[in-house]
């Protein structure tokens, strides 16, 4: 395998675009959360449970004291070369009406972070909280997922997708802090924290 260009993606030319255009104190305060501690990334423990989410779940994320986030299981019991019974979430900006979007169909826009996929230890050690559920059919033609090895789009399965979705995240599983990093790394962009 050469590792030589795996920089050299969809995903990581468009973080890098991005990044050009933020400003200069926001691009220093990101470097300094990506040079800390991962311990100091983790989001806060709210409260565990061995309870296997199911799809709709609603669940809360606290990533600081003053900041509390949502988001909602599309999908479960996903079976991959990354791990068995994974599940697919969306984590949505502060104030969007998750329902609302749900049926109208979810945009990039409406999201804090890429689509991920987590292992039910969010749940477990309490770093997802769930709140409800909602019963309405969640649309998973938009989202796929960016795999760098073989540099192609897959769905959760593994199975490659010949058109490019809206919602795009890498395919691979999110470890226990990954989720944190990015969710402080988008509230820095937007001056939250």
């Amino acid at each position: 395998m050469n590792f030589a260009n795996i920089n050299d993606n969809i995903i990581s030319k468009q973080w890098k675009d991005r990044y050009d255009g933020l400003t200069q104190k926001t691009k220093v305060r990101i470097d300094e959360l990506k040079n800390q501690n991962p311990i100091s990334h983790q989001l806060q423990v709210i409260k565990k449970t061995r309870v296997y989410p199911k799809i709709g779940d609603m669940f809360i994320l606290k990533p600081t004291d003053s900041v509390q986030l949502r988001g909602i299981v599309v999908n479960n019991h996903i079976n991959n070369l990354n791990g068995d019974d994974l599940l697919l979430i969306l984590i949505f900006n502060d104030g969007v009406d998750i329902e609302h979007c749900i049926k109208k169909g979810v945009t990039s826009k409406d999201l804090l972070i890429r689509p991920a996929m987590v292992g039910k230890e969010y749940w477990t050690r309490g770093y997802f909280s769930t709140i409800n559920n909602i019963d309405i059919g969640i649309n998973l033609t938009n989202i796929g997922f960016y795999s760098v090895m073989k540099k192609k789009i897959l769905n959760e399965y593994g199975k490659e997708i010949l058109v490019e979705p809206e919602l795009l995240g890498i395919y691979g599983v999110s470890t226990i802090t990954g989720i944190g990093l990015e969710v402080k790394t988008e509230l820095i962009i937007k001056d939250l924290i």
